[in-house]
């Protein structure tokens, strides 16, 4: 009887571990259904025009391969290619695809933990939960809600399962051939993905050596690896060109000590960035613990690096340590220019997330072994609880990561609803959205965007015409709460316009505010785009709700446009889901004489 209420308590556990195991893969994909915008934006514009070309039949190998930034991405635009023709390019699709890369490297994250350091299944998902809470950590944000970023998780899917692969029971030839074919993958995805040539071969040299001779007789493999390598690199860099934005990286020896500074910061960023005080200085001071650590593990290791049980455990994950290493060091030479604070990207978290993996189970496994050869001075029970305090440690430190995460995905989600609201407008507002699209490429985006609503890969497809009477949703499926509080002149032929509004079905700020302007035959047209999520504290006083701080808006409007006579300014509440828009109240009458401009008085009530 105690042994079937033993047996059915073990499994109740192991279910319940099992569940908390994919609660961060849950969480992370609810926010990204919550927070992502459909919506292309900044280099995904010129990977756009891989479809035009695919749809007239002029695509090309080189248009494939070409370089863009720093990277030639062939097989990201392969999947880009392959998933705007399926979903009419729903930008949200190459998010879960994101997603699903995430998902492999979990797996095999966890795999090679079962493979190096064993034991009960409960304490296997146990080190698996700590692990996705960072593999899924939500400060990856931008990397989650930019679709074009299947580039930055496609070198590190296929470095961990080529280390996986050094651990099975293929032949070496066999695993040489796989590893290379996934390491060109990796190297023609992102630039970081030259990597994996450095960091999967000790790992296929050194997880099964038995004995120091079986190098030699591998040495026609590994031959091949190095060959592999540099055919890479050579076509690699063919016609290569530095881009022009970016610093060059010999400018990093000129400020040693701010380099260091960037190293570490990077290192320590995926934990110290959401602090509310000197986030910069904290990411410092973790990624110098952290630094620390794996040198340490890795000095171990180097040690006792005849003792074949401990290296066959370690080496992965040294090697999943040094691709951050590599990554930090390699990014700190060429953005240090930059400045320290750039270091702290939510991009550049997805690699360093990766030495902390590595430093969880390296102190695993080394601690083990330290304790099984007596180096250290303490029993196993005590060690077990200075790794969960440390497990526990970094978890909190995670955890209230979460908060300022979670705040940045929902500036994340209102800024590029509102640049989708110009973008829709894109042919029709006056300012060209300059305070929301570069205007180096404001033409090139706005023909980019026309072809592609025309084949129908832009949803909903821009706004095609500036009538706003054609656009208003006469059926008020939608409900806005706000008000156009006020207008007036500033000089220079410029007008001021404020207010606030939030849609009632969601309570949080709407889309997008665009203002109108009658034109000269009295129909209300599109003149601008507002800046928008302005605190509004007043409003939290006033209506005691939260839901309304971020609602404000305000836009300088320029009057050039303006017909002479009395108009009527309007401010309107765009969905830039569907296209409609819907009045906010307050109208302006104003008055252009010749160069003057005069306001004269606002024809609605203050408030709804």
């Amino acid at each position: 009887m105690q042994k079937n209420n033993y047996e059915l308590s073990s499994r109740l556990i192991l279910c319940i571990t099992l569940c908390l195991v994919i609660i961060p893969a849950i969480v992370l994909g609810f926010l990204i259904l919550k927070y992502s915008v459909n919506v292309p934006i900044q280099d995904q514009w010129q990977i756009s025009a891989i479809f035009e070309k695919f749809n007239q039949g002029t695509l090309s190998f080189n248009d494939l391969i070409t370089q863009h930034n720093e990277s030639r991405k062939f097989f990201p635009r392969l999947i880009f290619l392959t998933l705007a023709f399926l979903t009419k390019w729903n930008i949200r699709y190459e998010m879960l695809v994101t997603f699903l890369l995430a998902c492999i490297v979990s797996i095999n994250i966890y795999i090679l933990n079962r493979l190096t350091i064993g034991g009960s299944q409960i304490k296997g998902l146990t080190i698996a939960l700590v692990s996705n809470i960072f593999i899924f950590s939500a400060v990856q944000y931008e990397n989650w809600l930019w679709g074009i970023q299947i580039v930055v998780f496609t070198p590190i899917v296929c470095i961990t399962t080529c280390i996986l692969i050094a651990y099975s029971r293929l032949n070496n030839l066999a695993k040489i051939l796989i590893c290379m074919v996934l390491s060109i993958i990796s190297t023609f995805s992102y630039a970081n993905g030259l990597l994996a040539w450095v960091i999967v071969l000790p790992a296929l040299a050194l997880i099964q050596l038995k004995y120091w001779s079986d190098i030699r007789k591998n040495i026609i493999l590994y031959l091949l690896w190095i060959i592999g390598f540099l055919a890479n690199i050579t076509f690699y860099f063919h016609d290569y060109q530095k881009p022009l934005s970016h610093p060059s990286p010999l400018e990093a020896l000129q400020y040693p000590y701010q380099t260091f500074q960037y190293f570490l910061a990077f290192l320590g960023s995926s934990l110290g960035v959401g602090s509310s005080i000197q986030p910069l200085n904290n990411s410092i001071v973790i990624g110098a613990v952290i630094i620390t650590l794996f040198i340490g593990f890795c000095s171990y290791v180097i040690r006792h690096i005849k003792d074949y049980e401990l290296r066959h455990k370690t080496i992965g994950w040294i090697m999943l340590g040094f691709y951050a290493v590599i990554s930090a060091l390699v990014t700190s030479a060429g953005r240090v220019t930059l400045g320290i604070d750039q270091a702290l990207s939510s991009r550049y978290t997805t690699f360093s997330t990766y030495i902390i993996i590595s430093i969880i189970h390296l102190m695993i496994v080394v601690g083990e072994d330290a304790i099984k050869k007596e180096y250290f001075l303490i029993n196993r029970n005590l060690f077990s609880k200075i790794i969960c305090w440390f497990l526990g440690i970094i978890t909190v430190l995670q955890i209230h990561n979460f908060t300022y995460s979670v705040d940045k995905m929902k500036s994340w989600k209102q800024d590029f609803l509102k640049y989708k609201g110009c973008l829709l407008l894109i042919d029709f507002t006056h300012d060209n959205c300059q305070n929301l699209i570069d205007p180096y490429y404001f033409e090139y985006i706005k023909e980019r965007a026309n072809y592609l609503t025309e084949i129908g890969f832009l949803e909903p497809g821009l706004i095609a015409t500036n009538r706003i009477p054609d656009l208003v949703d006469m059926s008020n499926s939608r409900e806005v709460e706000g008000n156009f509080e006020k207008l007036e002149f500033i000089g220079g032929n410029n007008l001021l316009a404020t207010g606030w509004a939030i849609f009632t079905d969601t309570n949080l700020p709407v889309d997008a505010i665009v203002l109108s302007y009658d034109n000269w035959q009295g129909e209300p047209i599109v003149s601008a785009v507002a800046d928008m999520t302005m605190p509004r504290p007043y409003l939290v006083k006033e209506f005691k709700s939260q839901k309304y701080f971020k609602s404000g808006w305000q836009k300088v409007l320029s009057t050039h446009m303006f017909p002479q006579g009395n108009i009527q300014v309007k401010a309107w509440a765009l969905d830039t889901n569907t296209t409609k828009f819907y009045q906010i109240p307050g109208t302006y009458l104003v008055n252009k004489n010749g160069e003057n401009i005069t306001v004269l008085f606002r024809n609605q009530p203050t408030l709804n």
